[in-house]
């Protein structure tokens, strides 16, 4: 493998794992992003032999063509009694009781909202069907849900994603799907209030509203997330 030069692979690995302590808009933060996929892609991309490959049967498997239907089909929340529904393009959070729409949240959401999360460090808050699979107090966020991610889908997505190049690979490592995906509350108030996506794919509340979701909804409940 040609060798990076030194500044530029150390600089690049700067930015990624240190990018959510610096202040920077969400267009700048995007824009650095996809400079920094495409440099190491093409300088690293060729010569990995090791890399998960890519089934296009079981992608396909995994994300079938959607219906579409006037009415929310809970279908895939399996006769749970609560369902959540997180839609991208309105920044809401809604909660189902046996199928009855009982409550919406505003939310926040990664700080490239557009598109499913495909790789750790992406910024993209994911996309498909997952469950709370435990939940928690958190001290800088009031209250965390661990959600599912990754699930199936997710896994070949990014094997796909591996495939065509499109995962930044630095020093012959990939940074892998991620993980630690979940819904929580905020310490940024006044972005939360404002509606500015600040999260690193994590789906954010305000407080007191993270907290009633906490209290009603249980370990198990099914989560939707759409664009």
């Amino acid at each position: 493998m040609p060798s990076l030069d030194r500044s530029f692979r150390l600089a690049t690995q700067s930015v990624l794992l240190q990018i959510d302590g610096v202040h920077m808009s969400r267009h700048a933060v995007g824009g650095v992003l996809m400079m920094l996929s495409a440099l190491t892609a093409a300088a690293c991309w060729s010569h990995r032999t090791d890399l998960p490959k890519y089934d296009p049967s079981l992608y396909a498997a995994a994300n079938p063509t959607p219906v579409a239907s006037p009415t929310p089909a809970l279908s895939w929340s399996e006769g749970a009694e609560y369902a959540i529904v997180v839609r991208k393009h309105e920044h809401t959070l809604t909660v189902y009781h046996w199928t009855a729409q009982e409550k919406v949240y505003p939310v926040v959401l990664g700080i490239a909202p557009s598109g499913p999360k495909t790789y750790r460090g992406d910024l993209r808050t994911p996309e498909g069907v997952y469950r709370i699979v435990w939940k928690r107090p958190h001290d800088r966020w009031s209250r965390f849900m661990l959600l599912s991610y990754p699930n199936d889908s997710d896994r070949q997505r990014y094997a796909m994603a591996l495939t065509e190049g499109k995962v930044p690979v630095i020093d012959g490592r990939a940074p892998g799907p991620g993980n630690a995906v979940g819904i929580h509350g905020t310490d940024r108030e006044e972005q939360n209030a404002h509606g500015v996506d600040w999260t690193w794919g994590c789906i954010s509340l305000l407080n007191p509203h993270v907290e009633e979701l906490y209290e009603t909804v249980p370990v198990g409940t099914p989560v939707l997330i759409e664009e």
